[in-house]
């Protein structure tokens, strides 16, 4: 008898941890490397979406952090992917940042390259590294870059013109 309890209470908590775990469930963050843009678009082919560059020490991203998370929670489908121009080694706290702005569990990726130059030229040529840098995708691909803060106003329009 005293056996039957202890495996059915190991099942119990088996159940129990197996129930609990998506609701601890973090999204990783994907380290971004040459070659990562490619297989971004490729996995959203015929897809709008919107991609930002942003970074722990960029003030105006917070900002931009909190208007998406509005966003996101308008909404649903919104397809987001975030990418931290921070070093690889930060990506804990990209992760804490992203998920205190409740952005936890979009896409996440972070510049694993120490020549970030050579990647923001991949994404595009005429990026410098002003922070934050938002592109807007509609479903063909067709991209609206923007420099500095976005507001949930431009999220809106951008929503309705890709979402007629």
């Amino acid at each position: 008898m005293h056996t039957v309890m202890k495996k059915l209470f190991a099942a119990l908590c088996l159940f129990f941890m197996l129930l609990s775990a998506p609701l601890f469930a973090e999204n990783q963050t994907q380290l971004y490397k040459a070659g990562s843009l490619a297989e971004i678009l490729k996995a959203r082919q015929g897809k709008p979406f919107i991609l930002m560059f942003w970074s722990l020490d960029c003030a105006s991203c917070m900002k931009d952090l909190d208007a998406l998370a509005a966003s996101v929670k308008k909404y649903p489908k919104l397809d987001l992917v975030m990418v931290s121009t921070d070093d690889a080694e930060f990506a804990g706290e990209v992760s804490e940042m992203l998920a205190k702005h409740k952005l936890g569990q979009v896409e996440s990726w972070i510049f694993s390259d120490s020549n970030a130059q050579r990647l923001r030229y991949e994404v595009d040529p005429s990026w410098y590294g002003e922070l934050p840098r938002s592109y807007f995708y509609d479903a063909s691909h067709n991209r609206l870059p923007v420099s500095g803060a976005i507001t949930t106003e431009h999220i809106d329009a951008w929503v309705a013109a890709v979402n007629p």
